[in-house]
């Protein structure tokens, strides 16, 4: 993708990394989308560690190197980085508290160690650490400080991350790694291999279609508290709008988590978001 001159960096970054963000960020105030440009553009630098490195100790001293940077900005001595000079000014505006920023870092090191979660309750606890304390930390940006608004974009967070885990099992996959959790894969008679083979095996589909209406039920739980989400900070939760197509694509590929029109390679649209905007409320 083209960079375009007027963005930012961390607009030009999450454009090219986290798309479904970016797009739903456009929908924010126009002096408020390069808040959430920072948060996400952070988000996204500490959520590809494990790519970034070879072996979890290097993991650990990256993410120890954020958690330094968060220091530093609270000491008043910004690293020169083009993401830790923006967050530095979002911190500055008491609408994100460190405290967020350094959860979310601590449950990154997840990821280091390429072990999948023994349990659908413990994905779903890695899932509301990460994306879901996102979404929550994207509404306090957008200036909403109520813990019925904190709650919703929770949900929504969760929901959407869940969908994200299912989407990215081929991306997880060539790296040998999973994020199916090992219980699930027993009870439909699912190896790793076959995960990590992309076997389009009846079991694998069952396996998929189990964890697709887990995420359709956070879908509904978070639809159930969008009342309390003001339309000012609706840019938060619109991603789980996508998650809800995301689905329906799976649904129509028979729930093959390895089909090419349902994985990462396939963002969200502009003309998508937009729609999802217009009826999401």
């Amino acid at each position: 993708m083209n960079e375009t001159p007027d963005l930012s960096y961390c607009a030009q970054y999450v454009r090219r990394n986290d798309r479904d963000r970016f797009l739903c960020a456009l929908f924010a105030a126009p002096d408020q989308r390069e808040d959430l440009f920072a948060l996400y553009a952070f988000n996204q630098e500490i959520s590809k560690t494990r790519e970034m490195v070879s072996e979890a100790m290097l993991g650990q001293i990256r993410l120890q190197w954020w958690r330094d940077a968060l220091d530093g900005i609270e000491k008043g001595e910004v690293r020169k980085h083009e993401v830790v000079e923006p967050l530095a000014g979002l911190i500055s505006t008491d609408k994100v508290a460190r405290g967020t920023l350094e959860a979310l870092i601590d449950a990154r090191e997840f990821d280091l160690f390429d072990t999948a979660p023994d349990s659908l309750k413990a994905l779903d606890d890695y899932i509301d650490q990460t994306a879901g304390r996102v979404s929550q930390a994207a509404v306090g940006v957008l200036g909403v400080n109520d813990a019925d608004a904190d709650e919703a974009a929770r949900r929504a967070g969760n929901a959407y991350g869940t969908v994200g885990i299912l989407r990215a099992v081929v991306f997880h996959g060539r790296a040998k790694r999973q994020y199916v959790p090992t219980d699930l894969l027993e009870q439909h008679g699912v190896s790793t291999g076959d995960i990590f083979e992309f076997r389009r095996t009846d079991a694998v589909r069952q396996m998929t279609k189990h964890m697709a209406e887990h995420a359709d039920e956070k879908i509904r739980k978070a639809r159930k508290m969008r009342s309390a989400v003001p339309k000012p900070a609706l840019s938060a939760v619109l991603p789980v709008v996508l998650a809800e197509n995301y689905l329906k694509k799976l649904k129509k590929a028979d729930y093959d988590p390895f089909s090419a029109e349902f994985g990462l390679a396939r963002p969200a649209s502009f003309r998508l978001t937009l729609r999802a905007f217009s009826g999401y409320w």
